[in-house]
């Protein structure tokens, strides 16, 4: 596993969708965790947990453009023509060298804002649909 060698700057990270890189991206953020359950008992000075699920969500944010072709895509599974479809083919790029994030995901959140002097954004929610993968070139 080689990875970067430095730290990586948000600009280089992307959303790739099916091998298009969706424009107008602002920032995309994962998160991953585990189920605990206490399994603590009577006597013990110290908590003890079983391990139980990991799961992982996160959401993206764009600078709005409904005719982006791949903005109108994710418009469409969570608000229009099909909502509810599984997505599997985005990566969460972290630099143009081939390391991302990937795995299955359902989108279950939008929402845009427009204010004043400001562009019009909007973000999409999403939950992971199995494991999440981390490829590294």
């Amino acid at each position: 596993m080689a990875g970067n060698t430095a730290p990586i700057h948000g600009r280089v990270c992307r959303i790739d969708d099916g091998g298009s890189l969706i424009d107008y991206s602002v920032d995309w953020s994962i998160n991953a965790s585990i189920d605990l359950s206490d399994a603590s008992r009577q006597g013990q000075a110290w908590k003890e947990n079983v391990v139980g699920q990991g799961g992982w969500n996160g959401s993206m944010t764009f600078h709005f453009v409904a005719g982006n072709t791949e903005q109108k895509a994710l418009l469409d599974n969570i608000i229009t023509a099909s909502p509810g479809t599984q997505i599997t083919d985005l990566k969460f790029m972290l630099e143009d060298t081939g390391d991302y994030f990937s795995g299955n995901i359902f989108l279950n959140g939008f929402a845009t804002s427009a204010s004043v002097g400001d562009t019009v954004n909007c973000s999409f929610d999403f939950t992971g649909d199995g494991a999440l993968a981390l490829t590294v070139a």
